[in-house]
């Protein structure tokens, strides 16, 4: 099916923008156009949006306009295994529940809820038998399968007459590719569910204390990487006379968040599991492209010096942070987050000190972050819904509520009891920048000595910072992401330099990805660990090979054919 610019979304969302500075596929089973429209379903809460009789375009849709009298919107979803209730309080009853019907006039069905581990398998059953709900969350198989099927509506209308300011910022503050992921035949089937993309780009954790004792200097280049991490294991940084300590981390799954090798790729211009733009205009697979072999060669010279630990193979992200904390690892590359996760090493050795640096290179040119794309779920209305505008109603007022100038994080975010109320709400999104806009603002507010412009969260960081420096060591993390040197000064250079190359591919899974994928995944893990631990590096040729044969040729005729449509 071929997809096609959400014209009409950027449009408006341009409209907007400037406003705010001045103050299908025709063979599927069944019609995706929306049964009514959806002036004509929003009852008093404004039918607004649309020209009147006499020709005369009626008044701007309010975005969170209550409905007078009530309506009953049913759903499904998922509750994750985490997720804690106040006493007298449920998914049915609480904080969120209780403001869509106060607020919006919306009273929340559930048909049905589910772990969510059990949640897919649950809803591809509903799928199968069109049993839907009026709104739910999906994957993107599964909104492609809706979209076949003619079970869910189009909501470009709705989202152009009833989206707020905010949300059309947010949804689109990736420069439209989340929109375009939700989006067949020019028509807007899913909202995304935001996350930032560069939240997951690596940075490199260094043991500066180390480095200071062995008179060492931060890394610029990836032979410095080597040779830092060869002094970690060789120069004792412990003083405890044992050959105990290591350079590198990684874990058994080679990928992933902490201690795992994205970032050291990225250092040889390799991007391994994102697709990316070749020198012909085409994309191609990062893993099997000239620049992984180079890395993985790399890294099966430092492992075979000692510098990664040997039992890399059988440890997982919690076993590298457990050697971290121990004091016996001195490299490793990850998330921004990370320092959370070394907190109680610093507790355990006040000399302990991480610093969070940009990725280095294997040459002149700077290394380049690698990002994936980062909408995963979307929200959907099925194709009968009598108010389809609701669902963009509740998104922005959880935008709002979460996000926005009348934003309550002490309210919707979390209780007194430390709940994750955030997680009850039906509809959910981050703000892509919110991270980085809060390290900007708490390092002005550091640098001012004046939290007064903070909004709650940020001030809980600036607050945490001001104690660390105060001597309370309980709050080194926040100075290790927030503060002027933190990890989140590195993503917002990444940003501002340009410095990070994003998944090409955004588009729903192509049919030989979901034929295909699980047995590519683990060839491909197969063959770079027996690599790094030792193999022929022509293995990795015959790995490209197989990976061809066994689909991925396939995969990237499908993926150029997507890129061709867009």
């Amino acid at each position: 099916m071929k997809r096609q610019r959400v014209s009409t979304i950027l449009l408006s969302l341009a409209l907007v923008s400037a406003l705010a500075a001045c103050s299908g596929n025709n063979g599927n089973k069944a019609d995706h156009q929306a049964s009514g429209s959806a002036s004509a379903s929003a009852g008093s809460a404004g039918s607004a949006g649309s020209a009147t009789a006499s020709g005369e375009e009626a008044a701007p849709a309010d975005p969170l306009g209550k409905y007078d009298p009530p309506i009953e919107v049913s759903a499904v979803r998922p509750i994750s295994e985490g997720t804690k209730f106040g006493e007298g309080e449920s998914i049915d009853d609480n904080v969120w529940s209780r403001a869509y019907a106060d607020q919006l006039g919306i009273k929340i069905n559930y048909l049905w809820t589910t772990p969510a581990a059990q949640y897919d398998q649950k809803l591809n059953i509903a799928i199968a038998s069109n049993d839907l709900p009026d709104i739910m969350s999906v994957n993107a198989a599964q909104l492609k399968r809706l979209v076949d099927d003619g079970q869910v509506m189009d909501l470009s209308a709705v989202y152009d007459q009833y989206g707020s300011e905010l949300t059309k910022k947010l949804l689109g503050e990736d420069g439209g590719n989340a929109l375009k992921s939700g989006t067949f035949d020019g028509k807007l089937y899913g909202f995304p569910k935001m996350s930032s993309g560069l939240g997951q780009a690596d940075v490199l954790w260094v043991r500066t204390d180390w480095l200071t004792k062995l008179g060492l200097s931060e890394p610029k280049t990836m032979d410095d990487v080597q040779k830092i991490a060869e002094a970690f294991v060789k120069q004792d940084p412990d003083g405890n006379g044992k050959p105990d300590t290591y350079g590198l981390g990684a874990t058994k799954d080679i990928f992933g968040f902490f201690g795992a090798l994205e970032g050291f790729f990225n250092g040889y211009h390799a991007y391994p599991n994102i697709w990316v733009k070749t020198d012909d205009g085409k994309l191609a697979y990062g893993s099997v492209q000239p620049e992984t072999k180079a890395a993985l060669q790399k890294l099966q010279e430092m492992y075979k010096g000692g510098l990664i630990d040997k039992e890399f193979g059988t440890k997982d992200a919690t076993k590298v942070k457990d050697a971290a904390n121990a004091g016996k690892l001195g490299l490793f590359y990850g998330y921004f987050w990370n320092a959370g996760w070394l907190l109680d090493g610093k507790k355990t050795d006040a000399a302990m000190d991480w610093k969070p640096i940009s990725l280095p290179s294997v040459d002149a040119e700077p290394a380049q972050a690698q990002v994936p794309f980062a909408i995963s779920t979307y929200y959907v209305v099925k194709k009968d819904a009598k108010h389809p505008e609701a669902a963009v109603k509740l998104l922005n007022f959880d935008l709002e509520k979460l996000w926005g100038k009348s934003a309550e994080p002490e309210v919707y975010n979390a209780d007194k009891s430390g709940n994750a109320v955030f997680e009850y709400a039906l509809l959910y999104g981050e703000a892509p920048r919110k991270n980085l806009d809060a390290y900007l603002n708490v390092v002005k507010a550091l640098e001012a000595n004046d939290p007064a412009a903070l909004n709650a969260e940020e001030k809980s960081y600036y607050d945490k910072i001001v104690s660390y420096r105060g001597g309370d060591v309980n709050f080194w993390d926040s100075e290790k992401m927030y503060g002027p040197e933190g990890s989140l000064a590195v993503i917002e250079g990444y940003a501002k330099d340009g410095a990070h190359t994003d998944d090409a591919f955004y588009g729903a899974p192509t049919q030989g990805m979901t034929d295909n994928n699980a047995t590519l995944g683990k060839l491909q893990l197969e063959a770079f660990t027996r690599i790094m631990m030792g193999g022929s590096i022509d293995e990795f040729d015959q790995f490209v090979s197989q990976w061809n044969s066994l689909g991925g040729k396939a995969i990237t005729d499908e993926v150029n054919a997507w890129q061709a449509s867009q």
